[in-house]
């Protein structure tokens, strides 16, 4: 693997530790009564106690952080892709659990001070209604400003139906498409929330309830035009796999900046908003959210739910769905590193053609390809491999093995090694399939075992 590409992988993966460090380091600051998850009065949030536990936090946190950075450079120290992924996501593993394990010591520790100082609400466990706040309606955006962008993510779609290269990208385009409607579905979720209510001030709640409703829908928009550019940049770009490369970093970038810029808003604002709050009768909730972060409410019926603070949704785990999809997150996590171990199978297990009485076969880890021979047309040697544009499948160094599309020939179901000519072509009735071993000169017999069959 080269330095650039190398270069790019890590920094894909690099960026989720500074976005872990500051939403987690933005935790220490007041905000809803909260500090580190834990309610406080007014008057406590002021408490020197209080703040040296914020201050113990945030180096603890930094440092860790800065531990998980100099981790992170050993990936530099591998030269596979499979085994530069497998460490980095067995590190990405590390970075999203550290940071979080500095938070729960912290938020223990003061939820400790808060016991033994007695600093509770009188509404401490009672629900708090406002039927005002409920009920109003923020002014919604009109769904005619979603409209436009699931027209331009169709065009792509309906390129690929009807145009000659066939419709191997059909599913991707269609999903884009799909995830393209959804923008406004997701954004009509922002209104069936509950209110924003943190004391007994309704022009407060209402505020801190249409900050939220603002940055989200923001940001629902700007996701529902990008997600739309990018099925039309895939489209024009599809020979390219630098251009896809490109518009696809362009995508993300866009995306990661606005939801980052909307979460801290929100943030900031419900900081600002309730800076004087806890002074007379506010909500507090400690006692249905785990270590502050995970909310469980038995007597509650919603499944999705405000986060504490900033704009984020999380789950109610004491319903049967949030335990399914917590469950779900935590064994896709678990499974990274696995993950990782496979692509390392995948990278170093040779690939074998066998030619059979009735059929050939490209075998890899397990049997990837099997081609009738009495379906089989025609064959070809292939020197060089034309240039290739991933459709779905794997594609490493030393292993394509999937759907591709190949300049000159269109798309390809292929199986080799692109470092190890030559490369045989094998076209059948309905698709065409393109093999080849990590040895050439087995390559070569196959080729000619094909040849002799064919004449």
């Amino acid at each position: 693997m080269n330095i650039t590409t190398k270069i790019a992988l890590f920094a894909c993966m690099y960026m989720m530790l500074p976005l872990v460090y500051f939403m987690m380091r933005n935790l220490s600051k007041a905000k809803k009564n909260l500090i580190l998850g834990v309610t406080l009065p007014y008057e406590a949030r002021q408490e020197e106690s209080v703040q040296a536990i914020c201050r113990s936090y945030l180096k603890h946190l930094t440092i860790t952080c800065l531990v998980l950075t100099l981790l992170s450079l050993g990936a530099f120290f591998t030269k596979h892709y499979s085994t530069i992924m497998a460490y980095l996501l067995t590190w990405l593993l590390a970075a999203i659990i550290a940071p979080i394990v500095s938070y729960a010591i912290y938020h223990r520790k003061l939820k400790s001070l808060k016991r033994e100082h007695g600093w509770f609400s009188n509404a401490a466990g009672k629900l708090m209604l406002d039927t005002k706040v409920s009920v109003q309606a923020s002014r919604r955006l009109s769904a005619w400003l979603f409209a436009p962008p699931v027209v331009i993510s169709i065009i792509p779609l309906i390129c690929d139906l009807y145009g000659k290269n066939g419709w191997y990208m059909a599913p991707l385009y269609g999903t884009v498409v799909l995830l393209t409607a959804c923008c406004y579905l997701f954004y009509l979720i922002l209104y069936r929330q509950k209110a924003e209510i943190v004391d007994n001030d309704a022009s407060l709640s209402m505020a801190l309830t249409q900050v939220r409703r603002y940055n989200w829908g923001k940001f629902w928009i700007v996701m529902s035009w990008g997600t739309a550019l990018l099925n039309l940049g895939m489209g024009l770009f599809i020979w390219s796999n630098a251009g896809i490369l490109i518009i696809t970093a362009v995508y993300t970038a866009t995306v990661i900046f606005f939801a980052i810029n909307a979460e801290f808003s929100t943030r900031k604002a419900q900081e600002n908003l309730t800076s004087a709050s806890g002074q007379d009768l506010y909500v507090d909730s400690d006692e249905y959210w785990l270590i502050g972060m995970f909310y469980h409410n038995p007597y509650d019926k919603h499944v999705v739910i405000n986060a504490r603070v900033g704009i984020n949704t999380t789950l109610n785990l004491a319903h049967p769905v949030g335990k399914a999809v917590m469950a779900l997150s935590v064994l896709l996590l678990l499974a990274m590193p696995f993950f990782g171990l496979w692509m390392m199978s995948e990278e170093f297990t040779p690939i074998q053609i066998v030619v059979t009485d009735s059929a050939v076969e490209a075998q890899h880890t397990a049997l990837a390809y099997s081609v009738s021979l009495d379906n089989v047309q025609s064959v070809e040697l292939l020197e060089t491999l034309p240039a290739a544009v991933k459709i779905a499948g794997t594609g490493m160094d030393t292993l394509l093995k999937g759907k591709f599309r190949l300049a000159g020939i269109g798309a390809c179901e292929l199986c080799l090694d692109p470092q190890t000519t030559p490369f045989i072509l094998i076209y059948t009735a309905g698709r065409t399939y393109v093999f080849g071993t990590n040895d050439g000169a087995q390559t070569r017999a196959v080729f000619a075992l094909l040849t002799e069959f064919l004449e």
